[in-house]
């Protein structure tokens, strides 16, 4: 959601590799472009929680953006929290065309799903914090 947010990779911009996994462990998110509406970084927010009983099911996904949908495209507004994501959606429709679409280009390695081995896990991480 990040990257439809961006239009770029989360963590594009820091080396995939074991330190990154650990700053995810601890909390490190991707960030989200000016504009993005606040119902879809709480609902990113969600899918990223550490505690995964706290993540929204797949379909709870597919009816929370089927319900956005309907709002948006259709305008069936039915009180001001559904306004509100309408006005959100629309602001955001300004907002995209301005935003930057230079993209960086990336080795496939970056992108690449690597095996992460880390021993030891019951002992405590430093992270340099």
């Amino acid at each position: 959601m990040t990257e439809m947010s961006t239009g770029r990779p989360p963590h594009c911009n820091i080396e995939y590799d074991g330190m990154l996994a650990i700053q995810i462990c601890n909390g490190l998110r991707p960030e989200f472009a000016k504009g993005t509406p606040e119902c879809f970084i709480q609902l990113a927010n969600q899918c990223m929680d550490a505690n995964p009983s706290n993540r929204p099911t797949a379909s709870d996904i597919c009816k929370k953006l089927y319900n956005w949908y309907k709002i948006v495209s259709y305008n069936t507004v039915k009180d001001k929290d559904e306004l509100a994501i309408l006005k959100a959606f629309k602001l955001a429709d300004e907002i995209i065309p301005t935003l930057s679409t230079e993209l960086q280009i990336y080795s496939k390695d970056k992108l690449t799903s690597k095996l992460l081995n880390f021993k030891n896990l019951s002992e405590p991480i430093n992270c340099g914090k």
